[in-house]
């Protein structure tokens, strides 16, 4: 009876406790979708965690007193904060950047990141940011929610949004490809970067076919917006290669594999190389940099290349009710032509061919059975 008693007065604290949630990051809109949500747990761009502190208990609220709240909370995205812990180079190229897209009359830049899993799509994502907002960490389970990030500088609204992988073991996940259509559903993307690793030279058949269902699912036109983006880019390469002609082959075998998969020889498909890890070299001024002759800073090429696609006309607007694969259905492949081959048919092969019988039976040419 007293172990009984004991266990369930402990029982009694346990469901008395209060437990400790972070509030919701607040991001740029807030669609109804299925978004993923950043907290402020996930704010500090540091890789050491602390142990979370016990806090004090939730404070409860009227219906009115959170609907105060909720209006009088500050719409809109956030502040880019990132970016001002940034190497002062690094700003400077940013903002220069920026204010070319703003010449063209942008204040906003939809980026969306697509590969397969663990190629560094939320590590560039948290990177580019300067900030700790998608959940990136080895043996961790992927969520299957996008995840939108938007943050202004200077009157421009930048919005990066990262998708699950596209793979499930060597098939096309079809979750995935829903993540990818939530994302960009009902927003003009300007860009999409599509992520692989650097150091992953070959191309195999997963690769092709998650090629032919973004092409499928999407249009032609998110080809048309891609930049390749490689992870992994502070490495050695092998047999004493120059490190920029083995950057310029890598990105030159996944463009043609792209190219010869989708038969489109006229996609441009630009690329960058970034270096998420700690042991990424930096320049005199902070800045994070590749081991190229140049010492190229990544972040600001990378978001170069980015502006660069961006100022093409006619952003990508994904209308998830139209069937983007209805081009290269094989059922519907060279149906105009049935009617004249049925006329061909039936007005000139078929009487020449009965013309033909009746002559070789009256000739007695006609074999008998």
């Amino acid at each position: 009876p007293r172990t009984t008693a004991t266990a369930n007065r402990a029982a009694c604290r346990t469901r008395t406790e209060p437990s400790t949630m972070a509030d919701p990051q607040e991001e740029h809109e807030d669609d109804g979708e299925d978004y993923e949500e950043v907290t402020e747990d996930e704010e500090e761009y540091e890789d050491d965690e602390e142990e979370e502190a016990e806090g004090p208990p939730p404070v409860v609220q009227t219906p009115a007193a959170a609907a105060a709240a909720a209006a009088a909370a500050p719409m809109g995205p956030k502040e880019w904060v990132g970016l001002q812990s940034m190497p002062a180079q690094t700003q400077q190229s940013l903002m220069e950047t920026l204010n070319s897209l703003r010449a063209k009359n942008q204040t906003e830049m939809t980026v969306v990141f697509v590969g397969k899993q663990g190629v560094g799509k939320s590590s560039t994502l948290n990177s580019v940011l300067n900030e700790r907002v998608a959940q990136s960490a080895p043996f961790q389970p992927e969520s299957l929610r996008p995840l939108l990030a938007a943050r202004q500088a200077a009157g421009f609204t930048v919005s990066f949004l990262d998708t699950p992988g596209l793979l499930e073991g060597d098939q096309v996940s079809a979750r995935g490809l829903a993540s990818v259509k939530l994302a960009m559903k009902d927003r003009e993307v300007h860009a999409v970067v599509y992520m692989d690793r650097l150091d992953g030279w070959r191309v195999d058949n997963a690769d092709r076919a998650v090629f032919k269902a973004l092409d499928e699912n999407f249009g032609r036109q998110i080809w048309e917006r891609t930049v390749l983006g490689f992870s992994h880019g502070q490495l050695s390469p092998p047999n004493s290669m120059k490190y920029e002609e083995f950057v310029a082959g890598r990105a030159e075998a996944l463009r043609k594999a792209i190219r010869d998969t989708l038969g489109d020889a006229s996609l441009e498909l630009p690329h960058a190389v970034v270096e998420n890890g700690s042991r990424c070299a930096t320049n005199g001024g902070g800045e994070k940099v590749l081991p190229d002759a140049s010492r190229t800073p990544w972040v600001a090429a990378l978001v170069a290349a980015l502006a660069e696609t961006a100022k093409k006309p006619n952003p990508i607007a994904f209308d998830p009710e139209k069937n983007y694969a209805s081009g290269s259905d094989p059922n519907k492949k060279h149906r105009l032509l049935v009617l004249p081959l049925l006329l061909l048919q039936t007005l000139l092969l078929r009487p020449l061919l009965v013309r033909q019988i009746r002559k070789d039976i009256k000739s007695g040419v006609g074999g008998r059975v």
